[in-house]
């Protein structure tokens, strides 16, 4: 439930949210659905506008992104007690992320309206879905996230590699997704794990520039600055590492959040609050880092965290709970470990080191993402729970014509 101050937030508003748009029944220029893996991960390959792109996406899961918004309600209305449209619109008029959007990210408001026309679904539920790491802060949900994250950076024997457990509502799961952006007009290539109907979670581009993420409920958060979904799609825009952590200093937070940044030489951990940004590294002459949903080097910490502390009677350096998963980073890669690659690095995303349920591969586990990010980068995932599925790795050549499908290969199963 959400605590008595919840209401004071957002000022009351008697219109219903905007109703369902007309269809928008035009053909974006060039998209493409195939089904992968078992017919367990839909691929998207889009082009074209920001607008034609998020149409095109609209039409083709327009029944997945139907099916997504209704789980989405059922949780909103089931965890604030409100229905679903009347919160959605409360929200949306009572923070200023749309207008941080408008500011840093505008082709991304276009892509969403697109989404909304294509799929037949009103706009206001489709900007809610861009938007689940600030309802999770603004409606104090502690204690439900489990993301882990690992980047290695270029070395002797092998290139920078980041890879990540993602970790969602298990309401999401079973709607695996990979877009394919290609943008000429911009010069970007992207590949993008998403849910449908929604921008993206994590991604790289052609250029080995990448961005995984990992909620820290506990920093500081704000009602105004860039949501998380934002920041990675202007992360994974950029060409270079050096303009994609430029983009992220430049922008205001909105949540609570680390980035790990990854780029052909190294790939950096950065814990980020509303207004502190701080770097992690295990060790000083680290040449690798991860991370998970708990803060090791900002202390720029939300009045509700330190509240909560005090309650349970509990210090900043204890934490509300210790996480299980930095032991399985810790116990695998210390000052003694040199170079590692991708096997390493899919034994610990697929790791259940203890019987409690704060483990790596886990029950909230959507899909684990894997970037190599050398000259010719490449892009692996399973789409499930690493300890159960394996990694499809889907190819990626600089020179592909726009009609062109991906190739799948080196289909491996983790036993």
């Amino acid at each position: 439930m959400f605590r008595s101050s919840w209401s004071l937030l957002f000022p009351l508003f008697i219109a219903a949210c905007a109703t369902t748009p007309e269809r928008d029944t035009r053909v974006a220029p060039v998209a493409s659905l195939q089904f992968l893996a078992d017919s367990s991960l839909r691929y998207l390959d889009l082009h074209g506008t920001p607008y034609e792109r998020g149409l095109a996406h609209g039409q083709l899961l327009r029944d997945d992104i139907h099916a997504v918004i209704g789980l989405l309600k059922e949780d909103i209305t089931e965890y604030t007690g409100m229905e679903a449209d009347t919160f959605i619109h409360r929200f949306l008029h009572g923070t200023a992320y749309v207008d941080a959007m408008r500011r840093w990210t505008p082709e991304l408001l276009e892509e969403v309206q697109g989404i909304a026309a294509g799929s037949g679904m009103d706009e206001a539920s489709i900007m809610m879905h861009q938007l689940g790491d600030e309802f999770f802060f603004n409606a104090e949900r502690f204690g439900t996230h489990k993301c882990s994250s690992i980047g290695v950076d270029r070395h002797v024997h092998g290139p920078a590699i980041a890879a990540q457990n993602m970790d969602i509502p298990a309401y999401f799961h079973g709607f695996q997704t990979v877009m394919r952006i290609r943008d000429e007009a911009r010069g970007q290539d992207m590949m993008l794990l998403t849910i449908p109907g929604h921008l993206d979670i994590t991604g790289m581009n052609i250029d080995g520039v990448s961005i995984n993420c990992n909620i820290l409920i506990q920093l500081k958060s704000a009602l105004a600055g860039l949501p998380v979904t934002a920041i990675v799609r202007g992360v994974v825009a950029r060409k270079t590492q050096a303009d994609a952590l430029a983009f992220v200093h430049e922008v205001d937070h909105a949540s609570g959040q680390n980035y790990l940044i990854g780029g052909p030489e190294r790939v950096l951990s950065l814990e980020c609050s509303s207004d502190t940004i701080v770097e992690f590294r295990p060790f000083a002459e680290a040449t690798f880092t991860y991370h998970t949903n708990f803060p090791l080097a900002n202390t720029n910490y939300s009045e509700r965290y330190l509240e909560m502390l005090e309650e349970n009677g509990r210090t900043v350096e204890e934490g509300l709970y210790r996480c299980q998963r930095i032991p399985s980073f810790e116990q695998r890669f210390g000052p003694g470990t040199e170079a590692f690659g991708v096997a390493e690095i899919k034994e610990v995303l697929a790791s259940r080191d203890h019987d409690g349920v704060d483990v790596v591969s886990n029950a909230y586990t959507y899909a684990s993402v894997i970037y190599v990010l050398d000259g010719t980068p490449r892009f692996l995932i399973a789409p499930g729970k690493p300890h159960e599925v394996g990694y499809v790795e889907l190819g990626w050549d600089r020179h592909d014509a726009p009609h062109s499908t991906p190739s799948i290969d080196n289909v491996e199963r983790m036993p």
